[in-house]
């Protein structure tokens, strides 16, 4: 090889390598998981069989995994260097199959991603799952529409909104998934109520059908 073409690329090695070395480094993110349910186990005995979650919809906002804030003028913010361990839809529905699991009174529990047989599926919009800055007050919020489908005819059995608010303490990511955490208790309290009367009054009513055919 003669000298100036070794000179050439010798240069061109040498500019390569100074280019990658002014490129920035990735910054890594702390990944969060909502706490787990603290709900125990119900003494009364199972009364619902074959629920099956479904992943929520959601707005383009919640559809990836950065966890926002909301500011006084509606708009939304991320936290820098913190999301969620997966994106909030899927964090919402596993964080939701795992309280029904606790509470125990519903049997024949899977997710929507199984393909797994059911009579009932829950489903719906995950609104808001984020902090809330307005007017002096610092809230996590948790809201969901939830629906009650029949899998089989996919008819919709009843639907409702369920919306908790919680007062953070403190400024950090922890403080706010903390508040969270506690929302989402208190939220599906009253969901795993409503899901389990929802489907006592559809089994009578479809007993009292059988029971008037000839």
């Amino acid at each position: 090889m003669n000298k100036p073409l070794s000179l050439l690329l010798l240069t061109l090695f040498c500019a390569g390598m100074s280019a990658c070395t002014v490129l920035p480094e990735r910054v890594q993110s702390d990944l969060y998981q909502l706490p787990p349910s603290s709900l125990g186990a119900s003494s009364a005995g199972p009364t619902l069989s074959g629920l099956r979650i479904d992943t929520p919809a959601t707005s383009d906002a919640l559809g990836g995994s950065r966890i926002l804030v909301m500011a006084d003028d509606n708009s939304f913010q991320a936290y820098p260097d913190a999301r969620w361990a997966a994106p909030a839809a899927l964090l919402w529905r596993d964080w939701l199959l795992d309280a029904f699991w606790r509470d125990g009174r519903v049997t024949g529990l899977s997710t929507s991603s199984e393909g797994l047989q059911a009579t009932v599926e829950l489903g719906g919009m995950l609104r808001a799952l984020h902090h809330e800055n307005l007017q002096g007050r610092s809230l996590a919020v948790l809201r969901y529409d939830a629906s009650l489908i029949e899998v089989g005819s996919r008819r919709i059995l009843a639907s409702r909104r369920f919306e908790v608010s919680e007062p953070v303490s403190g400024s950090g990511v922890g403080a706010l998934v903390d508040a969270l955490g506690v929302a989402a208790d208190r939220l599906a309290a009253d969901l795993i109520l409503w899901t389990l009367q929802q489907g006592q009054q559809q089994g009578q009513q479809q007993g009292q059908t059988s029971a008037a055919q000839p």
